[in-house]
């Protein structure tokens, strides 16, 4: 293991971040706080860092390193909270939390969302992406994606522009049931759906806002900046100027 602690006081709270990229880096910049990033060994750092942060270098996938690291290391920081936005660095960033007591989606959440892996799609079957965010229980429905790891230049979405009003109602229900079944009451998550013969069914998901591109194209599109609010989130000051575009989905009346 290799790193830095900040070099700087404190503003308000120190933000652990596992597995970061460097758009995950440049929006952590701009809130008041300070910053340490976790980084698996090899991966570059110099986009991440500025004087108000630092950086460790350490293998967060191995459960037992890690929380000998985050017991050592990370408690004597005292983090305001433990955050990953990334698929590979949710469960550490989780674990992390749980050892420490700090607020977090916990590591049973993670595993309930996964919900195993969703095989190959059968012929007709279309997946699609559906990102939501949550705050104290409440699910936002965001954007809704196809399965491409890159966006088209011109796809839309808002879900309410994709779907018809019955397809939005019917799987905002699900996504909606879904997330309150695993149990995520804060934060972002991206949701695989499969789509045949006009059924959509929900197939797992992670706490996490997908690729820097992705989240990119979601901000600019829906005005719903999903990296700034689950940062901000984490340390208690979401800003409604840069989040307050997106509204709640209508929930289907049951």
């Amino acid at each position: 293991m290799v790193g830095t602690a900040p070099d700087t006081a404190p503003a308000t709270g120190l933000l652990v971040i596992v597995d970061a990229t460097a758009h995950t880096a440049r929006t952590a910049h701009v809130l008041d706080c300070r910053t340490v990033f976790v980084q698996r060994p090899g991966t570059p750092v110099h986009e991440l860092v500025d004087d108000s942060s630092g950086y460790y270098s350490v293998d967060f996938t191995q459960d037992t390193l890690f929380t000998g690291f985050v017991e050592e290391v990370l408690r004597p920081l005292a983090p305001t909270a433990v955050i990953s936005l990334s698929d590979e660095g949710a469960r550490a960033a989780a674990l992390a939390n749980a050892v420490l007591g700090t607020a977090g989606t916990p590591v049973e959440v993670i595993e309930r969302l996964a919900a195993g892996p969703p095989g190959e799609a059968a012929h007709g079957a279309t997946d699609r992406w559906a990102y939501t965010f949550s705050e104290a229980g409440r699910h936002r429905w965001v954007a809704l994606m196809g399965a491409d790891a890159s966006p088209l230049p011109a796809e839309r979405v808002l879900p309410e522009e994709v779907l018809s009003a019955d397809e939005y109602e019917s799987v905002g229900a699900a996504l909606n049931g879904f997330l309150d079944a695993a149990g995520l009451r804060n934060g972002p998550a991206r949701i695989r759906l499969r789509g045949r013969d006009g059924e959509v069914r929900v197939l797992g998901g992670a706490p996490t806002v997908g690729t820097d591109e992705q989240s990119e194209f979601i901000r600019r599109h829906t005005g719903f900046d999903l990296t700034h609010a689950a940062l901000a989130g984490a340390v208690g000051r979401a800003d409604d100027r840069l989040t307050g575009p997106a509204q709640p989905w209508k929930e289907a009346t049951r």
